[in-house]
This record gives structure tokens, sequence and C-alpha cells, in this order.
């Protein structure tokens, strides 16, 4: 072990970072007090693009990193409106279009912490679906861990184009809730059949999974795991390393929302641009603390 910390499993291509998947309406309420059963309070509303893929192109586009949204959309005028919004950010959008937006409805809680209740949406992707092209020039493919259980067949297609090309894979994954209620052995059976070269995750998923000692058989040759203010532990088959979090300035917590996909997108913008995996943690806290700061998964612009 070597205090640089470990190697890229691959080098990302000079391409756009690509991160596909499905594109979901997130509505947000933010909560004027504690949420009481049976009460009734006033909020302040707001609805953004949400989904790990547009969260984590939005947040790269920020950094001025090339990268295209591709995946499933649904052909409403809500979808309609995200699409226009994320590619006036600078977004390449790349997706079918079918059915009902999924929408996500965003409980923000007055400390910052958030619920979030969840409507599918109607439609999906197919993995007839999947383009050649989408990945055919990225630098990094990145996956979302919720769409692998809900598309895995357009993933695999998905990941395997990305292999056939030699552009590397990144995987976050599901929360710890959904992989116990999935099975956990039939999600590592998910999470292998893509090959990934890096899999992120937190805390809690870490332990789900049997990742937070040595990296078992089925796991890629690097791994983040991510503990909110809690130093990120990165893991190789070399060993194992500590990253501290600098901590936020006083009251500049507004909402956890989408911390973790700016996480990804700062790992992925510092991975495309050489940085080491260190380094690259690092720009994942730094892009990470800009969207704590705002209400929504959606970095300012």
């Amino acid at each position: 072990m070597t205090s640089t910390g470990p190697a890229w499993p691959r080098p990302a291509g000079r391409g756009p970072v690509v991160a596909l998947g499905k594109l979901v309406a997130d509505q947000l309420l933010e909560l004027s007090a504690p949420l009481v059963v049976g009460g009734q309070q006033r909020v302040v509303r707001t609805t953004t693009a949400g989904g790990a893929p547009a969260t984590v192109t939005a947040n790269l586009a920020r950094l001025g990193v090339p990268s295209r949204l591709a995946g499933w959309a649904g052909a409403d005028p809500l979808a309609d409106d995200l699409l226009a919004g994320l590619a006036g950010r600078g977004v390449e959008v790349a997706v079918v279009r079918r059915g009902r937006a999924p929408v996500s409805t965003v409980l923000v809680h007055p400390d910052g912490e958030r619920t979030l209740l969840t409507d599918r949406g109607e439609g999906g992707l197919e993995p007839s679906d999947v383009r050649a092209s989408w990945v055919a020039d990225a630098a990094v493919v990145h996956l979302d861990g919720y769409d692998l259980l809900r598309f895995p067949g357009a993933l695999r297609g998905a990941a395997s184009a990305a292999h056939g090309r030699g552009v590397p894979i990144s995987v976050d994954v599901a929360a710890a809730t959904r992989i116990a209620a999935h099975g956990v052995g039939a999600y590592t059976d998910l999470l292998a059949g893509l090959r990934p070269d890096l899999l992120s995750c937190n805390a809690a998923e870490a332990t789900a999974l049997g990742l937070d000692g040595s990296l078992p058989a089925w796991a890629p040759g690097l791994v983040l795991v991510h503990a909110g203010a809690r130093p990120t532990r990165v893991v190789s088959a070399a060993g194992a390393w500590e990253v501290p979090v600098e901590p936020l300035p006083a009251g500049r917590l507004r909402d956890t929302t989408g911390c973790g996909d700016a996480f990804a997108a700062g790992v992925l913008s510092g991975w495309r641009a050489g940085q080491s995996v260190l380094d690259a943690v690092r720009s994942g806290y730094a892009a990470a603390a800009v969207v704590a700061g705002v209400v929504g998964g959606q970095p300012p612009p």
C-alpha cells in the first residue's frame, strides 16, 4: 500500500462522461417544521430533474466536463421541461421517449435530511432501446444501482457495449433496504454481471453487500465507501485508505438531496482528468458541498 492511493483500474477516455438510466421529476417540498402525522404546514415547492443520471450529468456540466444523459424519459410535457432544462445546462441528451415520467416527492426536513416518496411512472428502458452510440465515445459510463433493479437487461446491454469499446464502467449501488428486499445474493449477481471498474456505496450499503472488510470475489478492483461527514474508505486489492472530509461551514447545509450523485460526478470528473483516486474523492467532496447548500439535487447554474 502506498500513501498516494491505488491506481485506477483503467484510464478514462477523453470523450463525454455518460450517465445512463431513467429521468425522474423531483418535486421538492421544503418543510418549515418537523413533520407531524395528521398536522398541516406551509411548504416551499420546487420541481427539478432528478434521478442519478440527470443529477450526475448536471453536476458534471457545472464542473465543465462534457456529459451525456442516455436512457429513458417520459413522453409527457413534464419530461419535456426537464430535458430542456438539462440541455440548457450543457448536458447532451440521448433518450428514448415513452409513457409518463417517474416522480419522486422529496420531503426536505428542517435539519437538511430528506424523505423520498416515489411514483414509478409509466414506461421504461428495454434492452432493445440501448444504442451503441450512447457509449461508444464515452470517457466513462456511469450506471445507477436503482435502475439495475428495474432495467437489468438494459443496463447489462449498456455495460456490454461499453466493455466492447474499452470504456470503463462506474456503478453506484441501490439503498441497503432495496438490496435486502431484492436479496443480497441476487443483487451482487446483478452487480457482478456489469463487470464494473469502480463501485460506490455508502456505509450501510457496504455492510449489506459485505464490502466493509476485504473485497469479496465478485467485487470490482476499486470500491469507494462514503459516509457523509466521516472519511471515505477507498478499497482495492492493494490495500485500503481513508480520505477525510472537510466540514461544511456553519449554516451551509440546506438539503442532502443529490449529494451522493454530486460526489459521484466529482469523482468521475477527476478520473477523466487524470487525477489520482484520492484527489478524485476530494473533488467529489467539493461537488457535494456545493449541492448541500441548495434545495434539490441539481447544482446551482
